[in-house]
């Protein structure tokens, strides 16, 4: 999309907030006063983290789901459910090869040393070690029994298992999605920078993954009449108002257009550490479980950071196809907007630097929500090849 077709946009915040007339006629009910009557709805990130934890938190996690799915307040929308399954072998690949690792690893050793065979000291030194090596055999042997273990589960693994035991009458039925319209919606949203997705327009594939989510969660919201909890992972800014890094509330657009859909329901998005609090799952749990989710942000945050030098932005840049563009620094600011820039190298066909790219992007976190975002091109002199910035 060029830049003098999203500045076109000049009715943009009417397209976003279409009912502004009954705006303020709403109240947002807070977690506490629909916690025990609201839906419960799971992303795919939340499907996908007991795969990092402990037996413990698995337990409660089951606990909590069959609490709720017996009240028939849980339910997870097809193509999380889709998402889960494109992502759940790259998990337990990534378990495997964690151990693996440690099956291969070298130990070294001091002896021997003939001309230290008289000292006392190296003598003990020496029963240590035959003694260090045969534990390191029995340690590689245990951990080859773990490995074919592993390789044994099939769909059979204890997270799997949990899923088919609990969640089987979960999963919504996503058949009567118009899909022509929602990808009419996606490039819309796209160009307005209207949440949710308009983060994965960079990618190569599944770019209307959490379109086709939010319309499952406010079809059911509709349906059932009810309050919605989506519990995720999602850290993305099309997701949440940030400071410093951290979502602090929903994206004020997400809240508005579901109380519209919905005739004034409430929407909130919680973790599953979140969830687990909430339903006075034990201390322990709730720590392990934060932890993974802090070990599964960081590693989202990285792969955004890496994925933004895709071709959108190579062709926003005017560079050919056959020359890299290389991700040299990123930073991010928050506090009453979040602001994110960019250097960017563009590398020839031989690897050698053509030009510097500073690309940025600021996204306010109070209304009106303004978006700008634009970049500039250098040569090696310095120079300014091209530039261009815009605002919604």
């Amino acid at each position: 999309m060029e830049f003098h077709q999203i500045m076109s946009s000049i009715f943009s915040k009417k397209d976003i907030y279409p009912d502004a007339k009954t705006a303020f006629n709403f109240s947002l009910r807070s977690l506490d006063e629909l916690k025990d009557n609201c839906l419960f709805v799971l992303d795919a990130n939340v499907l996908l983290l007991p795969f990092t934890t402990d037996g413990k938190s698995l337990y409660e996690i089951k606990r909590i789901y069959q609490i709720l799915v017996t009240s028939e307040r849980l339910f997870i929308p097809a193509q999380a459910v889709r998402e889960y399954l494109d992502n759940r072998a790259t998990k337990l690949t990534e378990t495997y090869k964690s151990i693996s690792d440690k099956s291969s690893q070298n130990f070294k050793f001091v002896c021997p040393h003939p001309l230290l065979s008289g000292m006392d000291e190296y003598a003990e030194l020496e029963q240590v070690e035959r003694e260090l090596k045969e534990s390191i055999k029995k340690y590689q042997k245990e951990l080859k029994k773990v490995l074919a273990s592993i390789k044994s589960w099939g769909w059979d693994d204890p997270v799997s298992k949990m899923y088919h035991e609990v969640l089987q009458d979960t999963v919504l039925d996503d058949a009567e999605l118009n899909l022509s319209e929602i990808k009419v919606d996606l490039e819309r949203r796209n160009k307005l920078k209207i949440p949710p997705g308009y983060k994965d327009g960079g990618k190569d594939d599944n770019q209307a993954g959490d379109l086709l989510i939010w319309n499952e969660i406010i079809n059911l919201a509709k349906s059932k009449e009810k309050d919605v909890v989506f519990v995720s992972g999602d850290n993305k800014a099309d997701w949440w108002h940030k400071s410093d890094k951290k979502g602090i509330y929903p994206r004020f657009e997400l809240v508005d257009e579901f109380r519209e859909s919905t005739g004034g329901k409430s929407f909130h998005i919680v973790s599953l550490s979140q969830l687990l609090s909430t339903f006075d799952a034990s201390d322990e749990s709730v720590t392990a479980i934060k932890s993974s989710e802090s070990e599964s942000v960081a590693t989202e945050t990285e792969q955004i950071v890496n994925e933004v030098d895709r071709s959108p932005l190579k062709k926003k840049f005017g560079i050919p196809d056959k020359h890299e563009l290389k991700k040299v620094t990123y930073n991010v600011k928050s506090g009453m907007s979040q602001e994110e820039d960019w250097t960017f190298h563009e590398l020839n066909e031989s690897g050698e630097l053509v030009s510097i790219i500073e690309y940025w992007n600021t996204t306010s976190i109070v209304p009106p929500f303004d978006f700008n975002a634009g970049y500039k091109k250098y040569d090696l002199t310095g120079k300014i090849i091209s530039s261009a910035a815009y605002k919604i």
